[in-house]
């Protein structure tokens, strides 16, 4: 055992070596700290998204019910609320719509628009959720016809009303109506997605309305499991959902239900984790990547640098220092190393978080703003002091092999001998192999994104404005009033100097997206992508007319019912080559059919981004909707204004807010942008994706051939002599240069086959990732085996040109 007073005297005295060494400190420093900068960053994704638990009491009790819809997710209607509550394996339950939607408020008479959500009293009370002020929502302001009431958000008070303690029991003007804020949320409160204000939601004791946008949250009783909640569900909700489906569809009905029965999911896999679980391991698992190069590179400079001591440590082993004592200098270096690339570490990872938190989804991070947490503080110092600790490790384990008598006897000038050499070989290789790992992953994302960008749309952003407009809700009542404040608003519109055309709709033609039944002559019903536009927003948005005509001015209310469909809607449900004349039926209620004669054909649009096929869509006019569902449209989003702009002008917030203030006192805009900014959010995730894991490989890059020049020059040095030999000896210039780079170019070849196997073996787990681009594209590995390749040469060569310049008298003189 080493007293306490000889450990901590070694560590002060190694402490002060290294501080007279600042070029290999700072060296090893920087390399550690890339590494634990990319794992803390990294892991705080990880940390925020998935490992946090959810602030709610007994979160793991939570629950969401319904039929399953994708990725591991819930909906429910309001026709399923009732019947679950009755479930005995549940404590309670809360009903939520499944997003947010643009809610036009005035507090202090200025109107905006903000983000709102319905939910019902049971849902805070399902989550343990108490106000910071004031009260949750009553028994009356759930009830249908009830007085309505609002929370507010712990930012919107703070932002909105100053923070003021009063603003309980105030009236908030929300879509023309004066509503009681009954209270405000504590700052804990998270949802995946920012939430300005909650309306009170009123629904009916027992509902037939099976339309699933909404999400049920229960809390399952002590004891009670998730099979035994998500069997109850299934017995309860298949015979609902059976019940309403049509004759020709029951059999694919039951089928799908057999397939995928309704069922209880957690709450924190169903909707905080839902869509991020697998992005961010990947982006973990890049992150460990760099860290473990770093760690690699770090254990080559600390193997180098033990080779500066062989002969002092040889004196005092043979002086008789026991291996513990003799290790403690080389574990003092690292624990400094490893405490300063730690904190340099986290330095890189606080920046780098701040750059890249505008672009990662707010609903991954539960509406927060990704930053380092205390959790990923304390990683990021465990990360670094245990890499450093693991690359001392294997330079002392290499030490103790060495013969410290014959290092005594040589003058310790016996440089590094061949086990030195085929360890820092072996570090070299291991190193560029996870590069190549690395920059495979970046090159397939490189070639996803451009693949994607490639594809066509279907329609013409370019030159296109667009916002958002949410007609008041009494004020703008009847589908009537809103097709006459849409007209109004587009021949303003049309009016701005440099507009070509102008219209509306209820979506762009790519993002959201909403699902109607329709039947055909034939009788056979199908669920289509429905939307309504206005006189001109096909020319507005450039999608072509194939047939017939568009959605004209004489399209209105009382007038011959029309619609417009896709390509692919003529294709897959009209099965003719013209379709104009066809009659389509939009079913509205069981005793309600509205026919449509189809009057033209437009193009195909991607509507979920081009990664999606184009679904069949069908247009109807917007002063020809239905009352029965423009009643139901009204409140699941707000209508899409896109603007054609004559090339190089443009249209900012003001003039678009101003051209609607004219003609509609009052009524806010929101979502301004260019189409071409929303046609780039459809691959932000790919973005994301290439944006990290194309940085990380970046990094790993330049460790990678930082490693192997550092090798590649300390090997030149120890073998000074052996070159000058080989020189006085009639070896040219040209063939000393050769012989450094043949060894480095067979270090790279080795640690690139080693990658290449490696991510043939990880490439399945890419696919899901990837589009349009296999695993093993042979461009992408081509690429990166020539970029790595010629990055490791061009590294080797300072060394191998410095053994080239030697001198045979002076190498052999100084030897």
């Amino acid at each position: 055992m080493i007293p306490a007073t000889i450990v901590f005297a070694e560590l002060r005295q190694s402490w002060r070596g290294l501080w007279r060494r600042p070029a290999f400190l700072t060296l090893a420093t920087f390399t550690l700290a890339l590494g634990v900068a990319t794992i803390t960053a990294t892991f705080s994704l990880l940390d925020q998204a998935l490992l946090k638990p959810l602030p709610f009491p007994h979160a793991e009790r939570l629950v969401t019910l319904g039929s399953y819809w994708m990725d591991d997710q819930n909906l429910a209607a309001p026709g399923y609320y009732a019947p679950l509550k009755t479930m005995d394996a549940i404590e309670s339950a809360g009903f939520i719509e499944g997003g947010p939607a643009n809610v036009n408020i005035a507090p202090g008479g200025r109107p905006m628009v903000v983000a709102g959500i319905k939910a019902d009293r049971g849902f805070f009370e399902t989550l343990g959720v108490s106000m910071a002020l004031g009260r949750n929502f009553d028994e009356d302001e759930g009830r249908p016809n009830g007085p309505p009431a609002v929370l507010l958000s712990q930012a919107t008070w703070r932002d909105r009303f100053g923070g003021d303690p009063t603003v309980v029991g105030r009236s908030l003007n929300v879509e023309g109506r004066d509503m009681p804020i009954v209270g405000v949320l504590p700052a804990s409160f998270q949802w995946p997605w920012p939430i300005d204000l909650v309306i009170s939601m009123q629904l009916p004791a027992v509902s037939d309305d099976m339309n699933t946008n909404q999400l049920i949250v229960a809390r399952m009783k002590p004891g009670a499991t998730l099979a035994g909640v998500s069997a109850q569900t299934a017995a309860i909700l298949t015979p609902l959902m059976l019940a309403g489906t049509p004759a020709n569809e029951a059999k694919q009905a039951r089928d799908a239900l057999r397939q995928q029965p309704p069922n209880a999911l957690p709450l924190m896999s169903s909707v905080f984790a839902s869509s991020t679980g697998k992005t961010v391991w990947l982006f973990l698992g890049a992150g460990a990547c760099v860290l473990l190069i770093a760690v690699i590179n770090l254990a080559s400079l600390v193997m180098l640098r033990s080779l500066t001591r062989t002969h002092a440590i040889a004196v005092r082993a043979a002086l008789g220092s026991s291996p513990g004592r003799l290790s403690l200098p080389a574990f003092g270096e690292g624990a400094l190393v490893g405490l300063l690339g730690a904190v340099s570490g986290l330095a890189m990872a606080w920046g780098g978080l701040r750059l890249i938190g505008g672009i990662v989804p707010p609903e991954w991070m539960r509406g927060e703003r990704v930053t380092l947490t205390g959790t990923s503080v304390l990683f990021a110092l465990v990360a670094g002091v245990l890499a450093a600790a693991g690359a001392t490790l294997l330079a002392v384990v290499r030490s103790r092999r060495r013969d410290w008598r014959r290092e005594l006897v040589g003058g310790g000038r016996g440089g590094i001998s061949r086990e030195d050499g085929r360890a820092g070989r072996a570090l070299v290789v291991a190193q560029v192999a996870v590069a190549v790992v690395l920059l495979i992953g970046a090159a397939l994302f490189m070639r996803t994104l451009h693949r994607l960008e490639s594809v066509p749309m279907g329609f013409v952003s370019r030159n296109v404005s667009t916002f958002t407009l949410s007609p008041m809700k009494k004020r703008y009542v009847t589908i009537g009033d809103v097709a006459r404040l849409t007209d109004d608003v587009v021949r303003r519109l049309r009016d701005l100097p440099g507009v070509e055309s102008a219209g509306a709709a209820s979506n762009l033609p790519t993002g959201s997206q909403l699902n109607w039944p329709i039947v055909l002559p034939d009788g056979t019903t199908f669920g289509v992508q429905y939307r309504f536009a206005s006189p001109g927003f096909f020319d507005a948005v450039g999608m072509p007319l194939l047939a017939g005509r568009g959605i004209e001015a004489t399209d209105v209310a009382g007038a011959d019912p029309v619609c417009v469909v896709s390509a692919s809607f003529a294709r897959t449900y009209m099965k003719e080559p013209d379709p104009i004349g066809h009659v389509v039926t939009l079913f509205v209620g069981p005793q309600l059919h509205v026919a449509l004669r189809v009057v033209g054909v437009v193009g195909d649009v991607r509507q979920k981004g081009p990664a999606e096929p184009a679904p069949p869509i069908l247009y109807t006019p917007l002063a020809q909707v239905p009352p029965v569902v423009w009643s139901f449209l009204q409140g699941f989003g707000p209508l899409s204004f896109a603007v054609r702009r004559h090339p190089g002008t443009g249209l900012d917030d003001a003039t678009l807010g101003g051209a609607v203030e004219s003609v509609a006192h009052d009524q806010p805009i929101s979502d301004v942008s260019t189409l071409d900014t929303v046609v780039a959010s459809t691959t932000a995730v790919q973005r994301l994706n290439l944006l990290l894991v194309g940085l990380f490989a970046v990094l790993a890059l330049l460790l990678a051939s930082v490693g192997l020049y550092a090798v590649m020059s300390v090997a030149v040095a120890a073998h000074r002599h052996d070159y000058g030999v080989r020189a006085a000896l009639g070896a040219t210039r040209a063939r000393l240069l050769w012989t450094v780079v043949r060894s480095a170019a067979t270090q790279l070849g080795w640690g690139l086959a080693i990658g290449l196997a490696v991510s043939m073996v990880l490439s399945r787990m890419l696919s899901g990732f990837l589009f349009g681009v296999q695993p093993l594209d042979p461009v992408a590995i081509g690429a990166v085996l020539l970029v790595l390749g010629g990055s490791g040469l061009v590294a080797s060569l300072p060394p191998a040109w410095r053994a080239a310049r030697v001198r045979p008298m002076q190498a052999l003189r100084t030897d």
